[in-house]
């Protein structure tokens, strides 16, 4: 174990586990080890208390929706992704904490729609551009999977999606949560949404950098 640290292989997949929201998730290199800034989502849904049903985009361990349920935030929840591998791990994690109501699917958000609405669609997109891409640690370009960080060449590819699919995808009075990349990219995603008649608000982590865009009509 000592040797595959100093190799550089981060602590969390040695052990084959990482701590989210106070409990432990089963990882490997098929999805992104959660990190505490995506626990803001948790709180904020929490704070807004209308989460009936709950779409998550791209769910990779399961994490959020499987906390959401075990936080008692909903009990109607879908959970997507566009890897196989990735879902595997979700399976893994809702069995471990006994999770039967989320419905897990493979869909890629980028070409495929729902057939139905939902009150709350949250998500940690991709949202690293290609120049940071060459910048990250090799922590993280050699252990956690690619394309589970490379948003596009800008990094902005899925929100420009989200945006473009709102009306199709949130039922009335609904949002959107959507973690972020950080301060640099605060103006260009305030821009695409605006450009869709869409309104925002900002939330910071701990650090102080903005990391959740709510999306709402």
């Amino acid at each position: 174990m000592v040797k595959r640290r100093i190799s550089g292989e981060p602590f969390q997949l040695i052990l084959g586990k990482a701590s989210f929201y106070g409990r432990d998730f089963f990882i490997n290199t098929n999805v992104l080890i959660p990190r505490p800034e995506s626990e803001i989502i948790i709180d904020l849904l929490k704070k807004f208390k209308s989460s009936e049903s709950i779409l998550e985009i791209g769910t990779g361990t399961g994490c959020l929706a499987i906390t959401c349920e075990l936080e008692n935030i909903s009990n109607n929840i879908t959970a997507t992704d566009i890897s196989p591998n990735a879902l595997k791990i979700a399976y893994k994690n809702a069995d471990y904490f006994n999770i039967e109501n989320i419905q897990f699917s493979l869909h890629n958000i980028l070409t495929d729609s729902f057939d139905k609405k939902f009150r709350v669609v949250i998500s940690n997109p991709p949202y690293i551009s290609k120049n940071e891409m060459q910048q990250l640690s090799s922590e993280i370009l050699n252990y956690e999977p690619h394309i589970a960080l490379l948003g596009g060449n800008d990094g902005l590819l899925f929100y420009h999606r989200f945006a473009q699919i709102f009306n199709e995808l949130v039922s009335d009075g609904g949002y959107m949560l959507l973690e972020i990349g950080g301060d640099h990219q605060k103006i260009s995603i305030q821009n695409i949404f605006l450009n869709y008649n869409l309104s925002i608000k900002f939330y910071k982590d701990l650090q102080n950098n903005n990391r959740v865009v709510k999306v709402y009509k």
